[in-house]
């Protein structure tokens, strides 16, 4: 009797030290998907580090085995464009499944096209094309979460250094309505950047250098250890 209670005993220690070891040595897959500020393109138009390599750098310094998918972020990417390639490419469908966590940086790209194409824009139409963006990343997230349903950080839409009125309007308005919608995390990273010319290294370009991404990884870090 006593030799099966040791037998027991022994097989319950094994399976628990499988299952620590198994745990602690599980790979975060992490999805990033987006526009410049997802490539990590800098003050100078080349590609360096993103928010999310920072993030990925920080799990790795806390003994976690991660894995960063990049493969569907491009610099012309359109809310429309990924919505359309979830729902016709089983890879993407695949790669959402299994992720851990899902980073987005979209809208951009939307609001200036939309607002170019217009031959005379007024507050009527800017209000419309507003109503059409958030519609559009409305549709995304649905689309989305068909397939995940783990954590979604979206990375605000950077203001950046547009003259146009009516684009940063628009991007005040899409970036408020993220901010204020469930069941995502937002990052503000007009907040975090405030314009600042730390955050900029070429007074001829808008994208943010290696500070300015630096800085919106550490709010990163802060809001998915808050949650």
């Amino acid at each position: 009797m006593n030799k099966k209670i040791k037998l027991l005993s022994i097989i319950i220690i094994s399976c628990s030290v499988f299952f620590i070891y198994k745990n602690t040595n599980k790979k975060i897959l992490i999805l990033n998907i987006g526009d410049h500020i997802s490539l990590g393109i800098n003050s100078f138009g080349i590609k360096e580090y993103s928010p999310v390599d920072y993030y990925k750098d920080y799990l790795i310094s806390q003994q976690k085995k991660v894995f960063l998918n990049n493969d569907y972020s491009n610099k012309d990417i359109t809310i429309k464009s990924l919505k359309e390639k979830i729902e016709n490419t089983s890879k993407i469908k695949k790669n959402l499944i299994e992720s851990h966590i899902l980073f987005l940086s979209l809208g951009y790209n939307d609001i200036v096209y939309e607002t170019n194409i217009e031959e005379e824009m007024n507050e009527r139409k800017n209000k419309k094309i507003i109503r059409k963006i958030k519609s559009n990343y409305n549709n995304l997230i649905k689309e989305i979460r068909k397939y995940y349903n783990n954590k979604i950080v979206i990375i605000g839409i950077h203001e950046s250094r547009v003259d146009n009125y009516y684009i940063k309007k628009s991007i005040r308005e899409v970036n408020k309505y993220l901010e204020n919608k469930n069941n995502i995390i937002f990052i503000n990273t007009n907040r975090i950047l405030n314009l600042k010319n730390d955050y900029y290294s070429n007074p001829k370009n808008s994208y943010p250098n290696y500070l300015g991404y630096r800085k919106i990884a550490e709010n990163i870090i802060k809001s998915l250890e808050n949650k």
